[in-house]
């Protein structure tokens, strides 16, 4: 899949540096000051996300990287990939969005396009430019714990991805998938609905509520702190999908046999 990722990185005194990196590229993760979390780790028996607020740091754990690599390849340039994340975190979004992954599964674009968000929001190791996080201190560890995310993504990602995963079926009922993710039928889902279903907590995909903030901008100023909408480059449904599990208006027939039968001598 040849997708891209656009990532801008900030700098305090030399201003605003703009870079597009390809799928299979991250910025120098060697660079010591390069990307900042603002969550990390698991906190309690709930496995609450942890608020963080400092660098990233090598994902070390083999079978990790393995399940990140499974997910998300462009975010694993190397064995000991620099993330916002660690192995708990990675075992945990495991579990959690193979179950969706099972829905989408006749789709893979689909399911590539919509994890990315995911993928980017927790382990990306410029977490800290894409969201801001709410932050309380659980009454019983005292740990700091995220309550909820406000994530700023890029409108034609959001609708790039909603449209390769609209009319995908699910592989056990022939029903649209995106019904048992947005809170509405197919046909009354919209971008909206989905980001709104999947990043409520209720439904379990994630331990906080995240706010997904559309925008055609490429920045976003609030009070002193600059965000980057989250724009990865989607991959259009019919690249690698079935025409019936995109928005194709007729199907083509299947081929018809014109061989001739061979006849046989009794």
């Amino acid at each position: 899949m040849s997708s891209y990722l656009t990532v801008f990185i900030f700098g305090y005194a030399c201003g605003i540096v703009l870079a597009q990196h390809s799928s299979k590229t991250l910025p120098d993760i060697t660079d010591k000051n390069g990307g900042w979390c603002m969550m990390r780790g698991e906190c309690g028996n709930d496995k609450l996300s942890c608020a963080y607020d400092g660098p990233p740091s090598p994902l070390i754990n083999p079978e990790a990287v393995g399940i990140l690599n499974q997910y998300c390849p462009f975010m694993v340039p190397g064995d000991q990939p620099s993330t916002c994340c660690n192995a708990d975190q990675v075992f945990t979004f495991n579990k959690i969005f193979g179950f969706v992954k099972e829905e989408f599964t006749r789709c893979p674009v689909c399911f590539d396009n919509f994890i990315s968000m995911f993928c980017l929001l927790v382990c990306s190791s410029y977490q800290s430019t894409l969201a801001s996080a709410n932050v309380t201190i659980d009454s019983f560890t005292k740990q700091k714990i995220v309550t909820s995310v406000d994530y700023y993504v890029a409108r034609d990602y959001v609708d790039g991805m909603f449209n390769s995963c609209a009319n995908v079926r699910t592989p056990y009922s022939n029903e649209k998938a995106i019904s048992r993710m947005c809170g509405e039928t197919a046909s009354e889902c919209t971008p909206e609905n989905f980001l709104k279903f999947v990043g409520s907590k209720s439904n379990r995909l994630v331990t906080y509520d995240i706010s997904f903030k559309e925008t055609d901008k490429p920045f976003v100023r609030v009070g002193n702190k600059t965000f980057v909408p989250m724009n990865y480059t989607t991959t259009p449904c019919t690249d690698r999908c079935q025409c019936k599990d995109c928005n194709t208006t007729v199907c083509p027939p299947p081929p018809i046999n014109m061989s001739v039968p061979k006849w046989k001598l009794f």
